[in-house]
């Protein structure tokens, strides 16, 4: 049995939560394993997928071989693949063996799947509207690599944004050199776009970066699309009042905004920082639902280090939680949104 006993119960409750429309999880491998492939990945992508189905018959599981129709329809050629929502006009699969952290971004896939929801933000989303070109996004990823599962979960959600839009392929690096699919370790993850190489994004990929990419090379109107972006980032540097979006601080404009908003609550991020992107999407959430009561903003610590020394902000992501101008709390770590706003809301009583 690969899931213990304690993540089935967890993957149960959260499953029973989650879990509308039915999923269909195909697996596909071959009869006669070729060179380079590993029979015991191929097992291993079977059981898990059968495993899951257990936990909730909305996941329906299929074991098909590389000869079926479904598999030379979408060009295959790794063994094992996992395929999800397929029957329903998603394009999301796996190259290789999902094991790892990587597995994680498999299980919230097949919920983002259920759901028909992909979970971005407000912005990116609208942002998405203007793609109308087919895009493949391969997100090459490693095992042992923490920030792999979260470029492949984003890419994923772009794929349940856009379906029959965005093929969202994750393929393990080391099977993809040994397909010879690519002959050079980048920094991982990776990320490419139509096979181009111009598009190549490594290390921790950020929502914005891969939506930018994706504007390039799938959006017909892309250089009105990418300016828009401009001004809106050059908006979000502006102190508005009562914004419903997280302004951009820098150390030339912190102390105006400890002045300027009654209740301020600040996240300290960096690029680098896997954790911080998890907290993003949440702060664009709690921005828009607390607009007029709390304003929240954006502080990347790598260009503005003196903030980050006079706060003694040593663990990232960190929010700082500001009232008429007083730091009176600092929030350290990533948390769901729910005990986020728990930690916040105190402060509106």
């Amino acid at each position: 049995m690969l899931i213990d006993p304690q993540t089935r119960e967890f993957l149960n409750r959260k499953y029973s939560q989650e879990l509308i429309e039915d999923v269909d999880v195909k697996v596909f491998t071959r009869g006669i394993i070729i060179s380079g492939e590993n029979p015991e990945h191929a097992q291993f992508s079977k059981e898990l997928v059968k495993e899951l189905s257990q936990i909730n018959n909305k996941i329906k599981s299929e074991y098909l071989s590389f000869g079926n129709e479904i598999a030379k329809k979408i060009d295959l050629s790794f063994s094992p693949t996992i395929v999800i929502g397929k029957n329903d006009g998603f394009s999301i699969q796996y190259w290789g063996v999902p094991a790892g952290q990587i597995a994680s971004s498999l299980i919230e896939t097949i919920s983002l799947v259920s759901q028909r929801k992909s979970g971005l933000n407000h912005s990116s989303s609208e942002k998405l509207k203007s793609i109308d070109k087919n895009v493949l996004i391969e997100t090459y990823f490693s095992l042992d690599s923490p920030a792999s599962s979260q470029a492949v979960l984003l890419s994923n959600r772009i794929a349940v944004e856009l379906p029959g839009r965005i093929v969202s392929r994750a393929i393990e690096v080391k099977e993809a050199m040994k397909m010879a699919k690519i002959s050079n370790i980048q920094a991982l993850p990776f990320v490419l776009m139509n096979e181009n190489s111009e598009s190549l994004i490594s290390g921790l990929i950020s929502e914005e970066k891969l939506i930018y990419q994706l504007i390039l090379n799938g959006s017909s109107n892309k250089e009105a699309v990418l300016a828009q972006m401009e001004e809106e980032e050059k908006k979000k540097k502006m102190l508005v009042d009562s914004p419903d979006y997280p302004v951009v601080l820098t150390t030339s404009n912190f102390g105006e905004a400890i002045k300027k908003y009654p209740f301020l609550v600040v996240d300290c991020w960096a690029e680098w920082c896997a954790p911080c992107l998890m907290v993003h999407p949440i702060i664009e959430n709690l921005a828009k639902k607390y607009k007029g009561k709390i304003a929240f903003a954006k502080l990347n610590i790598d260009q503005n280090k003196e903030i980050a020394e006079r706060f003694s902000i040593m663990s990232i992501p960190t929010l700082l939680v500001f009232k008429e101008g007083q730091n009176v709390d600092s929030i350290i770590g990533a948390m769901p949104q729910d005990a986020l706003e728990e930690k916040i809301g105190k402060y509106l009583e």
